[in-house]
């Protein structure tokens, strides 16, 4: 995976890379092996470029590795575009976050540039590159030392009647903004585990700042599977969504505001999904028959070689 989105990065050749990498769990002999062949990945460097790395000699987590080394990223330079392992970006997106960073560096209304897009309603008009939103949607996004310096990842501030207060501000739907609070909540409490990109969410709507989603999806997250941290299911609806590019010159929207409506679609969309599109449904349906497929498959292979053998 870590090849894939390597390959892409190769394409563009930064000036600037700055490697962040977890370390080996002791509970996993493999991963001794397969830290070192990922990082060896990084020895392909072929361009002029300016390397630095934050290679990690033991296992920190999810959380702990990717906080501290956004703190490092963000402590080393001003802006970043930030891209996971298992996330493969369209080549466009590098152009498209380069642009938004320089034009909206000093806005404080704008706290991430995201590439993720799972099929979401477009507000504003119709030829925009993109548009507005209430979330922050991470895997590949890109942002600045402003705006992650102002995330609390300790939920510090946070109290049952102050967050339930800033929610109800923000999200008019009862069943949102109590989504989001029994979410935080549950976080502040130590009953679910910490998140980095959870917590940018929070700072976002805590400092009222929106999130920039392109008009096309330029991100595919090809990282679903039995080996991932936390999606685990290969064949969930935002499995290795198709990636488009976006034309340029890129169309501004007129304003900086969101649309309640394609909010209240992307939460239920991407957090509570009822509604998913076209598209997602469509590759659902192939997903099962394929799996189904698979299965019969195997079956016919068993029985035709218990066949052979009692003949």
């Amino acid at each position: 995976m870590t090849r894939r989105v390597f390959e892409v990065v190769r394409q563009i050749k930064p000036q600037r890379l700055l490697l962040i990498a977890d370390g080996p769990r002791e509970s996993r002999p493999d991963d001794i092996r397969l830290c070192a062949e990922v990082r060896a990945i990084f020895d392909e460097i072929d361009w002029d470029c300016q390397v630095s790395r934050k290679f990690s000699d033991t296992n920190l987590g999810s959380f702990k590795s990717n906080s501290s080394g956004l703190n490092w990223v963000f402590d080393t330079v001003e802006e970043a575009i930030i891209i996971e392992d298992d996330c493969v970006p369209s080549i466009s997106f590098f152009r498209y976050c380069e642009e938004l960073l320089e034009r909206y560096r000093d806005d404080p209304r704008v706290g991430v540039i995201t590439g993720y897009n799972l099929g979401f309603p477009v507000s504003g008009r119709k030829n925009d590159s993109y548009f507005f939103s209430a979330y922050t949607l991470n895997w590949a996004w890109a942002s600045w030392r402003r705006a992650w310096k102002q995330v609390d990842l300790e939920m510090s501030w946070w109290t049952p009647e102050t967050g339930s207060k800033m929610l109800r501000t923000l999200f008019p739907r009862s069943a949102v903004w109590r989504y989001w609070y029994q979410l935080y909540e549950r976080i502040h409490s130590g009953e679910m585990k910490n998140a980095w990109d959870y917590q940018i969410m929070l700072s976002s709507f805590r400092h009222s700042q929106l999130c920039i989603i392109p008009s096309v999806n330029l991100v595919s997250n090809i990282g679903f599977g039995p080996d991932g941290t936390n999606c685990l299911e290969e064949s969930a609806l935002m499995s290795d969504v198709p990636r488009g590019e976006l034309k340029f010159p890129l169309i501004h929207p007129a304003d900086v505001r969101l649309s309640r409506s394609v909010d209240y679609a992307i939460f239920r969309v991407r957090f509570q999904p009822s509604h998913p599109p076209l598209w997602m449904l469509v590759k659902s349906r192939l997903l099962l028959k394929s799996r189904w497929i698979r299965v019969l498959n195997n079956t016919r292979k068993k029985i035709f070689a218990r066949i052979k053998i009692g003949l």
